[in-house]
C-alpha cells in the first residue's frame, strides 16, 4: 500500500503560488507596452516610420500566435509547471534583449521570440491557475493573470522617459524582479493534480493536492472526483473530433471570442486616437499632442492604460462575489451604451460636447472591454472546457482571438476610409447585440461549481445550459 508523505501547509499556500504564476504575466505586460512607449527611440534609432512601428506590435502576436500554437502541444507533454518556467525564462531573455537591441533585426527576433513566450505562457498559467484554485475563488485567481499583464503596460507608460535611456538599468531591474520569481516557482511550486492523473501518476497528484487544500479528505473527494473525468483514451485533438459535447464547447467559445473582437473590444481601444482626432476641436483643449518624432498622446495613453488595469482589478474583486454571467452582460451591456453614445455625438456633430466627453467615454469603452475579455480569456472558456481537452481548446480559442487581432489592426484604417467611422461604430454595436444574445442565451453560472461537477454535468445533459438547472457545488 502507498504512503501519502503528510505535508502541512498553510491554507494560503495555494493563493502564493496563484500570485507567483500571475506575477509572471507582468514581463509580457511591460514588453508590449514598452513597444509603444519607445516609439521615439524606435523612430530616431532604428529609422522607422510611425506606421512601421506598429508593425512591431504585430511581430509580437506573430509570436503569439506561434507560441499559441506550439504551447498547447508542449503543455500537453511536458505538464503546465514546465512550460510555464520555460516560457517565462525565454520572455526575460527575450525582453532584455528588446531593450538592448543594437539592430532592427536583434530587435524584430526578440520581439517575435517574446510573443512566441507570451504564448506559451498563456495557456499554461490558465490551465495552472484553473486547475489548482478552490472554486470559491477560482474566478479572481484566473483574473490575476490579466492584472499583472495590465500593471505591466501601465508601468511602461509610466517608465517612458526612462526606458528608452536607461537600457541596462531597466535590464537590471526585470532580472531582479524575475529571478526570485523563478527560483521560488522552481523550488516550491507544485505541478497540477489534474495533469498528474491524466499521465497516469495519482499518488503524485494526491500528494500535490493535499499541498494545495486544507485537508486530506478534501484532496481525496477531489481526486476521486478527477479519476472519473478522465475515463477513457481520448485527449486534446482526438478528443474534439470525438466528442460533440466537447466540440460545441470549444465553438460557443470561438464565436464568443469572435464577437468579443467584432464588437471592438481590442481594435477600438488600439484605434482610439483615430476616434478623438475626430473631434477637432479637441486639439484646441490639448487632448491630442503631436510633435515631430511621435504622434501618440503618452497622457491619453496612460489613462487608457489605466482604465485597462482598473477594468482588471475589478473583475478580480468582483467576479466571484457578482458572477460571471451577471459581470460578462453588465460589461458588453455598458460598451454597447458608449459606442450609441459617440454615434450619437458624432452623426449630430455635437464637436462642443464631444470634446470634453469622448476621452472619458473611451476610458470606460477600455474598463469594460477588459473586463469582458478577461472573463473569456482566463476565466470563463478554462472552466468549461473538459480536463483532456483543456489544453487544446484553449489553443483554438487564443488562436482565434490573436488572429481576429491582427486583422482588425489591418483592416481598421481601409474600413474606416471605405465605410466610414459611422458606419464601423455601426457594426460594432451590431456584434455586441450578437455577442449580448450570446451570452444570454448560452452562457452558464460557474460561479462557486467545481470544474468536474461541471464537466459532468455539461457531458450527461449534452449542453452548456445543463449546468443551470445543476445545483450542485
Amino acid at each position: 500500500m502507498t504512503k501519502v508523505k503528510k505535508t502541512v501547509h498553510s491554507k494560503n499556500f495555494v493563493y502564493i503560488c496563484v500570485a507567483i504564476v500571475s506575477c509572471m504575466s507582468t514581463i509580457f505586460g511591460f514588453n508590449l507596452g514598452a513597444i509603444l512607449s519607445s516609439k521615439v527611440r524606435l523612430i530616431n534609432v532604428f529609422m522607422l516610420e510611425v506606421y512601421n512601428v506598429d508593425s512591431m506590435i504585430n511581430t509580437f502576436l506573430l509570436g503569439a500566435l506561434v507560441g499559441t500554437f506550439l504551447g498547447g502541444r508542449l503543455v500537453y507533454d511536458t505538464g503546465r509547471l514546465q512550460s510555464l518556467l520555460g516560457a517565462f525564462t525565454f520572455g526575460v531573455i527575450g525582453q532584455s534583449i528588446s531593450l538592448m537591441s543594437p539592430t532592427f533585426s536583434t530587435l524584430f527576433i526578440s520581439e517575435f521570440a517574446v510573443g512566441a513566450a507570451f504564448g506559451v505562457y498563456l495557456i499554461s498559467s490558465v490551465s495552472y491557475i484553473t486547475e489548482i484554485s478552490p472554486s470559491s475563488h477560482r474566478g479572481a485567481c484566473s483574473s490575476l493573470v490579466a492584472v499583472f499583464f495590465t500593471l505591466g503596460l501601465l508601468l511602461s507608460s509610466i517608465l517612458r522617459d526612462v526606458i528608452p535611456n536607461y537600457g541596462f538599468s531597466c535590464v537590471s531591474g526585470i532580472v531582479l524582479f524575475s529571478l526570485p520569481l523563478l527560483v521560488y516557482a522552481y523550488l516550491r511550486l507544485p505541478d497540477s493534480p489534474r495533469w498528474h492523473a491524466l499521465t497516469g501518476a495519482s499518488d503524485k497528484a494526491l500528494t500535490e493536492l493535499i499541498k494545495l487544500r486544507v485537508s486530506t479528505s478534501e484532496a481525496a473527494r477531489e481526486l476521486a472526483a478527477i479519476n472519473e473525468c478522465i475515463l477513457g483514451e481520448e485527449r486534446g485533438m482526438a478528443l474534439f473530433f470525438r466528442s460533440p459535447v466537447f466540440r460545441s464547447v470549444v465553438w460557443f467559445f470561438i464565436f464568443i471570442s469572435i464577437a468579443c473582437q467584432f464588437s471592438g473590444m481590442a481594435i477600438l481601444p488600439y484605434m482610439s486616437l483615430q476616434l478623438i482626432k475626430s473631434f477637432q476641436s479637441a486639439i484646441t483643449l490639448g487632448v491630442i499632442s503631436h510633435t515631430p518624432q511621435s504622434d501618440i498622446n503618452f497622457v491619453f495613453l496612460s489613462f487608457i492604460l489605466l482604465s485597462a488595469f482598473m477594468g482588471a482589478v475589478f473583475t478580480f474583486f468582483t467576479v466571484d462575489k457578482i458572477g460571471r454571467k451577471k459581470l460578462f452582460l453588465f460589461s458588453v451591456f455598458s460598451n454597447e451604451i458608449i459606442i450609441a453614445v459617440i454615434y450619437v455625438l458624432l452623426y449630430g456633430h455635437f464637436r462642443e460636447l464631444g470634446q470634453y466627453v469622448v476621452v472619458p467615454l473611451m476610458c470606460l469603452f477600455v474598463f469594460g472591454s477588459t473586463v469582458s475579455l478577461t472573463l473569456v480569456l482566463t476565466v470563463l472558456s478554462s472552466e468549461l472546457l473538459a480536463v483532456k481537452g483543456r489544453e487544446f481548446g484553449l489553443t483554438v480559442i487564443y488562436l482565434f482571438n490573436f488572429a481576429a487581432v491582427m486583422m482588425g489592426m489591418y483592416f481598421f484604417h481601409r474600413a474606416e476610409q471605405s465605410l466610414g467611422l459611422l458606419m464601423l461604430l455601426s457594426f460594432f454595436l451590431i456584434a455586441g447585440a450578437f455577442l449580448f444574445s450570446l451570452i444570454y442565451s448560452g452562457m452558464p453560472e460557474t460561479k462557486d461549481k467545481l470544474l468536474e461537477s461541471m464537466e459532468n454535468t455539461i457531458f450527461n445533459g449534452r449542453n452548456l445550459l445543463a449546468i443551470k438547472s445543476d445545483s450542485r457545488d
